[in-house]
């Protein structure tokens, strides 16, 4: 087999590989897609059928006139936005110390960062309902932001630290020997330069909030605070579930998430990438 075949074969193998994973992670969404649509006498008919026989909206109806989930939305979009917005700033001082600053320890703190994410979610859960207990926030939207900042956090300030390690240290030095101050070489050189990773940052933590369940179940008691992921649970009871409504549920959910990836995706890529070069 000459070069010209090897490459051709790969080529193909390598495509039908592409194809066979892009499918086997878009199969449930379609399925969740076409079951929204389905009434409820047709979605455990046999065989099974992917596509209706009748296209129905009811689901939908159902979902936004007779359910929590319009609220839901909206408690999910401002828990998100006030976990990404205070995550953003820790990460943001944390991860440039951890870049630029050369101390004692500073391997191992970087390290020790990343080890709460071993630590099981359930084992945190009655320590964290204490802390917001105390603090007067349970069942209300910071209370569900601040447990969320653990898992986002972290990892997020790991994204930032490696996003400022990819930044040459002299383009703020120029900017120092220029006489600006280091806050002023920060704000106006690195930033800028290291927008994508930290734009990807902020769209992974607010990712991480959006889909969270477990600590948003112990939080929250009543639909006033609860987020997308507990109303969900709302179509079921002990003997059925109407699965017609979760999934139309679940669409609804899903697409602001899907259109903030679409908008952003230029810079979630660039980012996940450009911190991988240093750091």
């Amino acid at each position: 087999m000459n070069k010209v075949s090897r490459r051709l074969v790969f080529g193909t193998l390598t495509w039908i590989g592409v194809l066979g994973m892009a499918a086997w992670s878009l199969a449930p969404l379609a399925v969740m897609l076409f079951t929204s649509f389905k009434p409820s006498n047709e979605v455990f008919l046999k065989p099974t059928r992917l596509l209706p026989q009748v296209w129905s909206l009811g689901n939908y109806v159902k979902v936004f006139t007779n359910s929590s989930i319009p609220q839901a939305l909206i408690n999910s979009l401002l828990v998100g936005l006030l976990a990404t917005a205070v995550t953003i700033v820790f990460a943001l001082s944390s991860g440039y110390a951890l870049a630029r600053f050369r101390f004692r320890g500073s391997g191992p703190l970087s390290l020790f960062i990343l080890l709460g994410q071993f630590i099981p979610i359930t084992v945190l859960l009655l320590p964290f309902f204490i802390v917001v207990n105390a603090l007067g926030l349970i069942d209300t939207i910071p209370g569900v932001a601040l447990t969320h900042l653990v898992i986002t956090v972290p990892l997020v300030t790991w994204m930032v630290r490696n996003q400022f390690a990819s930044v040459p240290i002299e383009l703020e030095e120029a900017a120092m020997i220029d006489g600006t101050t280091r806050f002023g070489a920060v704000l106006r050189v690195t930033l800028p330069v290291a927008a994508p990773g930290l734009i990807a940052a902020g769209v992974f933590a607010f990712l991480q909030s959006w889909h969270e369940f477990v600590f948003a179940s112990v939080i929250t008691q009543s639909p006033s605070s609860q987020t997308g992921p507990i109303a969900l649970t709302q179509f079921a009871n002990e003997f059925t579930v109407d699965w017609g409504a979760t999934m139309a549920a679940a669409v609804v959910l899903t697409a602001p998430v899907v259109v903030i990836f679409l908008f952003l995706q230029r810079y979630f890529v660039n980012g996940l990438t450009s911190g991988a070069v240093k750091g």
